[in-house]
């Protein structure tokens, strides 16, 4: 199998090597596409892990905002796995017998996965918090939603935090 994925993107790894610029461009796009989506993703985990339980509408804010930088990081997301496939393509038979590359791509799955939870719980949170306010109850019950989304928060930061650590770590082995 490596063979083969080493002969269909021989072109690429060619094209990579051979230019002076295209590795800057690859790598640059790559970065900054991970500290867009990860500086959004740090800052909403941060908002979350210091937000206190309090109003219908207190909920509905920390939940609405943290669906809205969803969206930014899921396209950052995006954009940071094509340029990283790049990247893979570039040198795949480094990467493909590398530990901490392998390590590093465990931990952008738990990080996808955690999100994709993380939209499940805002999307309940907020939920909860405009039945509260429509029905003029004193407050929502969303103490296991929140915690759950309060635990989420922090493996999204571990996340992040390993993914880059690991990137640097990769470049350099």
């Amino acid at each position: 199998m490596l063979n083969t994925l080493t002969t269909v993107l021989q072109p690429w790894a060619d094209l990579y090597s051979a230019s002076a610029w295209l590795p800057s461009a690859v790598i640059a796009v790559h970065v900054v596409a991970m500290f867009l989506g990860g500086g959004i993703a740090i800052g909403a985990d941060r908002r979350v892990l210091q937000a206190a339980p309090g109003s219908s509408e207190a909920f509905l804010a920390v939940a609405a905002d943290l669906h809205a930088t969803h969206r930014i990081v899921i396209g950052a997301l995006a954009i940071t796995v094509a340029s990283g496939a790049a990247l893979f393509a570039s040198d795949i038979g480094t990467f493909w017998g590398s530990w901490v590359f392998w390590t590093k791509m465990g931990c952008l799955l738990v990080l996808v996965l955690n999100g994709v939870r993380m939209r499940r719980t805002e999307a309940e949170l907020l939920t909860n918090a405009r039945n509260t306010i429509e029905m003029a109850i004193a407050g929502p019950d969303v103490t296991g939603p929140w915690q759950t989304l309060r635990g989420e928060a922090w493996t999204s930061l571990a996340g992040w935090f390993a993914v880059v650590v690991l990137g640097v770590v990769v470049a350099n082995v």
